[in-house]
């Protein structure tokens, strides 16, 4: 998935800094944590992958090479759980 985009049939508030998404047909709710979090605001089909990891590295004081992991795990549990329009 380059350009992640996810899913806009769900419900989502911020609740204490994290991202509480909440999907009614599956009656399930989503908390992510700050870092997926961020991530989830930036999967707007504009940013790619690596757009993505830089905004995170500079948010977050991490390394390029941690922010890129923390991405690609983060999109890959997203697309598993069903948050992310399918590629």
């Amino acid at each position: 998935m380059q350009r992640p985009s996810r899913r806009t049939e769900f419900e989502e508030r911020v609740v204490e800094g994290e991202m509480v998404v909440m999907d009614k047909e599956s009656e399930q709710i989503h908390q992510l944590n700050q870092t997926a979090s961020f991530i989830w605001q930036l999967c707007d089909g504009d940013h790619d992958r690596q757009q993505i990891a830089e905004k995170l590295a500079a948010a977050f004081e991490v390394d390029a090479e941690t922010a890129a992991q923390d991405v690609t795990d983060t999109l890959i549990k997203l697309e598993e759980i069903g948050l992310l329009v399918s590629s």
